[in-house]
């Protein structure tokens, strides 16, 4: 027999996760077997049972969304095997359901599925209850989950709350579960031999399942799942006109010039927040930036090419944009006095809509000069080569300057073929070899 305290020790062992089987070598040791350690232990602290909650769902209220594995896909040239995961959604009270095979389960994917979900229910509810994957929650909790942001920003394009499900508690969201253990018990099964080459095939298949699945009578209730949910299809919301645009949420910090930079681009932001966080949502046309409370502050077309600077002017506060107009028209004057090659130098880089945006560079090129770095032979040389070669970098400037007063002239910029005195004749001499004197004999 184990004392009464030893027992106690064991339980709280127990209810750290400590194996029984464990404790009953460390505290029995050959005195009895396990069997009876474990009928005694038990006899002193029955085992208390499972008790679950059957939860009544509104109709029209919920629906659940979860991922499991899928089905492999086949390369039908190269023979490579590559794995799908299996979306499901399901309606909390009707257990109507729809699935789809995708490759991945990045926040893309998720979300065009679901929208593949609303629109084959025909409408959405107030509230979704997603698992804890990336795509939507950046952190779990039990009481306080942080739901991502985009997913958040998704949400509110569809008009729904996201209800993240408890950590490890597969019985929030019940009805899915469920939804899919008869996917992998049916569907699963019927193509178990059958080989799939492409994801469209493969989602085609299911979906003729599916019209099977939701019109099959349930034994429990005694109609399909489409019966039960065509007396909530009236209560859902309707589904907007056009999809989410996908976009992605990042922070930045305002710049002392009122820029941030967002994927190596400058973008304007009112000058009241300079040195402070912002918000800024991507997509793919526009940048919109927001502050901490996402109070819109700006907007501008997203720069694609060579443009590295939007720059709306009434971000910058009156005084200073008339100090920079006046410092733009001194630059201009200085470049005039240097040469006729740095006026034109200037102007090209002070030119178009936004002169902000290399007014420093031109500020650093007039510099050379007035510091004597460069001469002004040496600085007209340079503004030369950075237009005829469209080198208009401040760095080029200043070693093509630097170069220039260091080492005397260069050769003409113009670009010539070398030239050839016509009488001069260039022969490649010829010596014969002893195959081919043979082959004269």
């Amino acid at each position: 027999m184990v004392k009464v305290d030893r027992l106690g020790k064991v339980r709280l062992e127990v209810s750290r996760g400590v194996q029984l089987n464990v404790l009953a070598r460390e505290h029995a040791g050959q005195t009895i077997s396990y069997v009876q350690f474990w009928r005694q232990f038990r006899k002193t602290y029955p085992e208390l049972p499972t008790v679950t909650m059957r939860l009544t769902h509104v109709p029209g209220e919920k629906c659940f969304f979860d991922y499991s594995e899928g089905i492999d896909i086949i390369c039908r040239e190269t023979g490579e095997v590559k794995s799908t995961s299996f979306m499901c959604g399901v309606m909390a009270m009707s257990s109507y359901a729809y699935g789809e095979f995708t490759f991945t389960q990045k926040r893309e994917d998720l979300t065009r599925s679901m929208e593949s979900a609303f629109r084959y229910f025909g409408g959405v509810t107030p509230y979704v209850t997603v698992d804890n994957q990336k795509a939507a929650v950046d952190r779990a909790h039990w009481y306080d989950p942080d739901v991502n942001p985009t997913f958040v920003d998704f949400a509110n394009h569809w008009g729904f709350a996201v209800v993240p499900a408890r950590p490890f508690r597969p019985r929030d969201k019940g009805a899915n579960e469920s939804a899919i253990g008869v996917v992998q018990r049916q569907f699963f099964q019927e193509v178990r031999e059958r080989k799939f080459y492409s994801l469209s095939e493969l989602n085609i298949a299911f979906r003729e399942y599916l019209e099977r699945l939701n019109g099959t009578l349930m034994k429990d209730w005694g109609v399909s799942r489409r019966e039960r949910f065509d007396g909530e299809r009236s209560l859902l919301k309707p589904c907007p006109s056009e999809n989410w645009e996908q976009s992605e949420w990042r922070k930045a910090k305002v710049h002392p010039d009122c820029h941030i930079q967002v994927l190596k681009k400058s973008y304007s932001v009112p000058f009241q927040f300079v040195g402070r966080e912002v918000r800024v949502r991507i997509t793919a046309r526009l940048i919109e930036i927001f502050d901490e409370d996402l109070n819109p502050l700006a907007s501008h077309s997203r720069l694609l090419g060579k443009e590295a600077h939007s720059t709306n002017l009434s971000h910058y506060p009156a005084e200073k944009l008339a100090l920079t107009q006046f410092s733009i028209q001194s630059a201009l004057r200085q470049a005039e006095a240097i040469g006729e090659e740095t006026l034109k130098l200037v102007t090209e880089l002070l030119g178009g809509a936004f002169p902000l945006k290399h007014l420093r560079r031109v500020q650093g090129i007039l510099r050379l000069h007035e510091s004597k770095r460069a001469t002004t032979a040496g600085l007209e040389y340079a503004a030369k080569a950075a237009l005829t070669y469209n080198r208009l970098q401040f760095p080029y400037i200043q070693a093509t300057a630097e170069y220039f007063d260091k080492n005397g002239g260069r050769p003409s910029l113009v670009r010539a073929a070398p030239r050839r005195d016509a009488n001069d004749i260039y022969v490649h001499e010829h010596t014969q070899t002893n195959e081919e004197r043979f082959d004269d004999q």
